[in-house]
């Protein structure tokens, strides 16, 4: 009987933690406000905050190399809704690298923090305008409709940077593109938008040569002005190190534009001059290490080198710029 009062027991126990098991909520495996066709990654530690500004409560700190669903953003974007451990806040764009189209995220996000902000641009139709669903439709493709003259849109991202552009806006709750030949601004800046010439090979190469030029430029003019000073007789500390050159032209977007070819090897020849002699100065600053008047020579002669592929490699770039079929 003993025993029988025992099992009875048991079985309750186990019964017990069965069903105080099966009442527990399963571990969400995706995202838990829904499917998202953007994700975003951290490339600092970035604060989640309730709101798209500093001057919102942090919510968090998100570590390094993150990836995340987003809901969200500014009409700015620099700002980017995101979901972290359950819960949503944004971070600013500028911590995030993205895959997919980020401009077509809702703008103020999901279930947004109360906050008052302005608007990025404002425009103003001159004529009546037709809209589309996206900015590789306005080129043959059909119209959603008509926006009618003197109406007031706001803008909310860009494909080019000069002459005729096509612009997202939002109109009745949607986001759609037009362009900017139907618009007057009044009031904002069209060039605070982003721009998503990055979609495109071509504006990928352009944007991520102007970025190699001017880090290349900047390492250029300071290990350029220590190797002046150390033929010149002067003493030079060996810290803070010129910081070198690191390249982020995607060969794949180089092999489909062939017009980059010229002014990507000059550049590159330049990166490797200018990193080149950085690196002798730090050889230079090893304990035991006897600086010659040849060793010097030779680094002003490799500088000279690079400066001449940096102004050959400049004066391409603003005509790939004024070339670029997104513009």
């Amino acid at each position: 009987m003993r025993r029988l009062f025992m099992l009875c027991c048991l079985l309750l126990i186990v019964a017990g933690g069965a069903s105080a098991q099966d009442t527990t909520e399963p571990t969400p495996s995706g995202p838990i406000f829904g499917p998202t066709p953007v994700y975003v990654t951290t490339q600092d530690f970035s604060s989640l905050r309730t709101g798209p500004g500093r001057a919102f409560e942090r919510l968090a700190v998100v570590p390094p190399v993150a990836t995340l669903p987003a809901y969200g953003r500014t009409s700015d974007t620099q700002w980017i809704q995101v979901e972290y451990e359950g819960e949503l806040g944004w971070i600013a764009s500028v911590l995030l690298v993205w895959s997919g189209n980020v401009v077509e995220l809702p703008v103020d996000g999901i279930n947004p923090y109360p906050f008052i902000r302005r608007a990025a641009a404002l425009a103003e139709t001159v004529r009546e305008t037709p809209y589309y669903a996206s900015f590789t439709t306005m080129v043959g493709g059909m119209a959603l409709g008509t926006i009618p003259a003197e109406t007031t849109v706001e803008l909310t991202g860009r494909v080019g940077e000069r002459g005729y552009l096509r612009v997202q806006a939002r109109y009745q709750g949607q986001l759609v593109w037009i362009g900017t030949q139907n618009l007057r601004i009044i009031e904002g800046n069209l060039f605070r938008l982003l721009d998503l010439s990055y979609l495109f090979s071509y504006g990928r190469l352009f944007l991520t040569m102007q970025e190699n030029y001017a880090l290349a430029l900047t390492s250029y003019n300071q290990i350029r002005d220590v190797w002046r000073r150390i033929a010149g007789g002067n003493q030079v500390a060996c810290a803070p190190v010129p910081p070198r050159v690191a390249r982020s032209l995607v060969a794949t977007d180089v092999v489909k534009e062939p017009t980059f070819e010229g002014a990507v090897i000059a550049l590159n020849d330049a990166i490797d001059g200018i990193n080149a002699a950085i690196s002798a100065f730090e050889d230079a600053c090893a304990p035991g290490f006897v600086l010659t008047t040849t060793y010097v020579d030779a680094q002003l002669a490799s500088l000279a080198e690079a400066e001449r592929n940096m102004i050959f490699a400049g004066s391409l770039i603003e005509p790939l710029r004024i070339r670029n079929p997104v513009s």
